[in-house]
């Protein structure tokens, strides 16, 4: 008898929420004993570690056995973004898994003798993210009979839970994140506003977006060769959105400029908790530490020492460089927003030269810690985050890249 396969959640999905798979339709053949359904979990692209996976459930009272599969789905991905910016955008297909099922029957007939029969495989890819949703989350989506995928992809949001109407600076790497459940083409469109009411329109050329791919928009109009001043007015905000035609868009989003000069603008990376990568920017002071760690050996004094010898010498060193980055005054939502940040397990730092530019990006780890977001009492809307470089090394730690 044929299994039914019912892909819950649709085609583009969270690792870290219940990636559910519903197979009805199997009943056990008369006189055995033993009978469950069968779940393969076959990775179409190669990229998930240890796949293929097989699982076996007994049927419920109705019939049906619901498999959960997030597991197999929740492994590291290797991020990453374009930088320096090159184009309009930039396709992955490696930041995400892409997953068929297999469903079968297993038993054990009169005779003791064990019968495995394996379906078609289901033609459904599954797009898997890395990511997840707080149990909140998910239990309010479902209270509003929704889910990731109807409010992100088929409401085609962006990828990010940053803010609308979040500051930025004139330097930034603007960047938002975007998938599709199939075929689509459209144009991305940033709208340019000066303080003086002039307005300038970016509309790129037609993009083919296609599904099981994941897509990285850069969205600064300075990075598409245009101006942020126009005669002698300074940029105040951008709309960015995508243009599907026939008035179908994208969730739109606004940008508003921070032209105040900052002496030393942080930028970092983060792996968002929806799938994309977050640009982020500190407009409050930041330090370099360096943390150094080691042991020592003692020696007995020698009659051949001389005055270049000790008898306590270092017999290891390693070096790991700390940052201590201030966010500077930031509106609430914008301050709640930086949870995720703290929570991503893959950031980046731009790190400065001596002549303030940026000259190459460092991985980071946000320490665990206690961070406060808000302080009500004081009217405090900044935040101290503190980070380590993601390496470790005896050698060279002056961060000079040749």
């Amino acid at each position: 008898m044929a299994i039914d396969v019912n892909i819950k959640g649709g085609t583009v999905q969270l690792s870290g929420n219940p990636i559910e798979i519903e197979c009805s339709g199997g009943a056990a053949p008369t006189g055995s004993t033993g009978y469950v359904i069968l779940l393969r979990v076959i990775s179409t692209d190669g990229n998930l570690f240890g796949a293929p996976f097989e699982d076996a459930k007994a049927i419920d009272d109705s019939g049906k056995a619901t498999f959960k599969i997030q597991a197999y789905a929740d492994q590291p991905i290797k991020k990453q973004f374009q930088y320096p910016v090159t184009s309009v955008y930039a396709e992955y297909d490696a930041q995400l898994f892409h997953l068929q099922v297999q469903a079968g029957e297993y038993w054990l007939d009169s005779d003791g003798i064990s019968h495995k029969v394996w379906g078609d495989v289901n033609p459904t890819i599954v797009s898997v993210l890395k990511g997840g949703t707080s149990p909140r989350q998910l239990t309010a989506m479902k209270a509003g009979n929704t889910d990731f995928f109807q409010l992100y992809v088929e409401g085609n949001q962006w990828l990010t839970n940053r803010p609308w109407g979040e500051f930025i600076h004139p330097e930034q790497h603007v960047k938002l994140w975007f998938i599709v459940d199939q075929a689509k083409s459209v144009t991305l469109n940033i709208r340019t506003k000066y303080f003086d009411g002039y307005q300038n329109f970016f509309v790129s050329g037609a993009i083919n977006l296609l599904p099981e791919k994941l897509y990285e928009f850069n969205c600064n109009p300075a990075d598409h060769d245009i101006s942020l001043t126009h005669e002698n007015s300074k940029a105040s905000f951008i709309d960015v959105w995508l243009d599907f035609g026939e008035g179908i868009t994208s969730q739109s989003y606004r940008f508003h400029f921070d032209t105040r000069y900052i002496e030393w603008p942080v930028f970092l990376f983060a792996a968002n908790s929806l799938g994309g990568i977050d640009d982020i920017y500190f407009s409050g002071s930041s330090m370099d530490d360096i943390l150094i760690e080691g042991d020592n050996a003692e020696f007995p004094y020698q009659t051949d020492d001389t005055i270049f010898d000790g008898t306590i010498r270092p017999s290891s060193r390693t070096g790991q460089n700390l940052f201590v980055f201030n966010t500077g005054h930031k509106i609430p939502a914008e301050a709640h927003f930086y949870r995720d940040l703290m929570l991503s397990t893959q950031c980046w730092y731009l790190y400065y030269s001596i002549n303030h530019r940026p000259v190459f990006v460092i991985p980071i780890i946000i320490t665990p810690g206690t961070y406060r977001v808000v302080d009500k009492k004081k009217d405090s809307l900044s935040i101290e985050i503190r980070a380590s470089e993601a390496v470790r090394s005896p050698f060279n730690f002056d961060n000079r890249q040749f």
